[in-house]
């Protein structure tokens, strides 16, 4: 548990270095489950962070949580909606070049298609 606590906090600086304002819209799918809607999401929305079923540490040791060997891909949405007043349009807040400079930096490989990356766990 120490080592996933300290890999939790490296990836939470390494977030706040880039300063990504937020927490990016984000489904995990695993290789022995069927893809279903929820593992699609193609508009922009007012929350951040996981998609999926799974609302708190995904790849954690909890019973319900996707172990990082079963991950076939991770969607990332790094766009979302700020809610500016009932006369006001949402601002669309889009951390996409933020996000990709750090897939780059860390010589992630992905795919994007249609406004979200597709970052596979086998290749």
């Amino acid at each position: 548990m120490k080592d996933q606590e300290k890999h939790k906090q490296k990836v939470i600086s390494i977030v706040e270095e880039t300063g990504l304002p937020f927490c990016p819209l984000f489904v995990i799918k695993s290789i022995d489950e069927e893809e279903t809607a929820y593992h699609q999401f193609d508009e922009d929305v007012h929350y951040s962070g996981d998609w999926g079923l799974y609302l708190d540490n995904y790849l954690g040791g909890d019973i319900y949580a996707v172990p990082y060997y079963a991950v076939e891909w991770i969607k990332v949405r790094p766009r979302c909606l700020k809610h500016q007043g009932r006369l006001i349009p949402d601002k669309i807040i889009d951390e996409t070049e933020a996000f990709t400079a750090i897939l780059e930096k860390y010589n992630i490989p992905y795919q994007e298609q249609d406004g979200y990356f597709i970052i596979y766990g086998y290749k």
